[in-house]
C-alpha cells in the first residue's frame, strides 16, 4: 500500500536555500538531527498514511474538485515540537499565508472524510518542518532557532499535491502523484 500525503510544494528558491540553511543551524550542535534534502521541503495539508490502491482515483477524482484561491506564502520565524527544552521536530513557522494554509486544509479535511478516510485528532498548525532531532544533545535550542530567523521570499502557492512518500534508510522520496491548480485571481 503506498504511503500518501497531501501538501503544498515549496518554490525552488525555498529547495535550493535548505542546506545552506540548515548547515548553518548545525554547525556546533551536540544533537543529531536529519534535516530536510532539497526536492522535499513542502507544507503538509493532511497525511493520509497508507492507502489501498484502488482508493488513489476516488482521492484524485475529490481532490480535483476542490475550489480555492492562490494565496501568498513566506516562512517566518521557528520553533519546535513539542517545545524548546526536548525538541523532536524542528520547524518555520509562516509570515504569511498561515491562516489560508489552515482553510484549504479544512477543506480537505471535509473532502477526505466523504471519501471514508479519517480525520486529524490533532488541531492543524501550519508549518515547514526542516529536521528531525535523532539523538538529544546538550543544545541552547532557543539560540539554535533564534539562528533560523532569516528573511524569507515571499511567493504565491499555486497549487497542492498528492504526493506518495517512501521511507528508506537515507530519508523519504516524494514522488508526484498529481498537482490540483488553486485559483488565480
Amino acid at each position: 500500500m503506498p504511503r500518501l500525503f497531501i501538501g503544498l510544494g515549496l518554490p525552488e528558491t525555498y529547495q535550493q536555500s535548505v542546506t545552506p540553511f540548515t548547515d548553518g543551524l548545525n554547525a556546533g550542535l551536540d544533537a543529531s538531527v536529519r534535516w530536510m534534502r532539497p526536492g522535499n521541503w513542502h507544507l503538509t495539508l493532511k497525511f493520509l498514511g497508507d492507502i489501498d490502491e484502488d482508493m488513489i482515483p476516488a482521492i484524485v477524482e475529490t481532490l480535483s474538485s476542490i475550489t480555492f484561491r492562490e494565496f501568498p506564502m513566506q516562512a517566518g520565524d521557528s520553533g519546535a515540537f513539542p517545545g524548546v527544552k526536548r525538541p523532536r521536530v524542528i520547524w518555520l513557522g509562516l509570515k504569511q499565508g498561515a491562516q489560508q494554509c489552515a482553510d484549504l486544509a479544512e477543506v480537505i479535511e471535509e473532502a477526505m472524510a466523504d471519501i471514508g478516510i479519517g480525520r486529524e485528532k490533532k488541531r492543524f498548525r501550519p508549518h515547514l518542518t526542516i529536521g528531525w532531532v535523532k539523538r538529544p544533545g546538550q543544545d541552547d535550542w532557543k539560540a539554535v532557532l533564534a539562528r533560523a530567523n532569516q528573511d524569507w521570499p515571499e511567493f504565491t502557492a499555486k497549487r497542492f499535491t498528492l504526493w506518495q512518500s517512501e521511507l528508506n534508510p537515507t530519508g523519504a522520496v516524494h514522488t508526484v502523484l498529481h498537482d490540483f491548480s488553486l485559483k488565480a485571481d
